[in-house]
């Protein structure tokens, strides 16, 4: 997986340019998108992103939320909801009440 490394050099590459800046208050704000319970632990255990998104809001994995229950850290997190799989969702479009779905996702 590629994710892990390329923000572990993000975060290298920032840390090199903001110390080469005298007042550098600012960080970038680094979202990772996935469903990966081993992706979410190792961006969290490492303090490589800020935002954590998960399309199946933590369905496929209800680890995710222990996991962030044991950090001492804030997360903003993207809970979504998803219908079917990567080949019918598509197809399951149509919602007789969407905002009654999503709340009893």
């Amino acid at each position: 997986d590629l994710v892990v490394p390329v923000l572990q050099l993000f975060q290298k590459e920032w840390n090199d340019i903001k110390n080469k800046i005298v007042k550098c208050d600012a960080k970038p704000i680094i979202s990772i998108d996935t469903i990966n319970y081993n992706v979410f632990k190792e961006c969290v255990d490492n303090d490589l992103v800020d935002i954590l998104n998960d399309i199946s809001a933590c369905t496929n994995n209800p680890e995710i939320i222990k996991l962030l229950k044991k950090k001492n850290k804030f997360y903003s997190v993207v809970l979504m909801h998803k219908r079917g799989n990567p080949h019918t969702m598509d197809k399951l479009t149509n919602y007789d009440n969407l905002v009654y779905d999503i709340k009893n996702y």
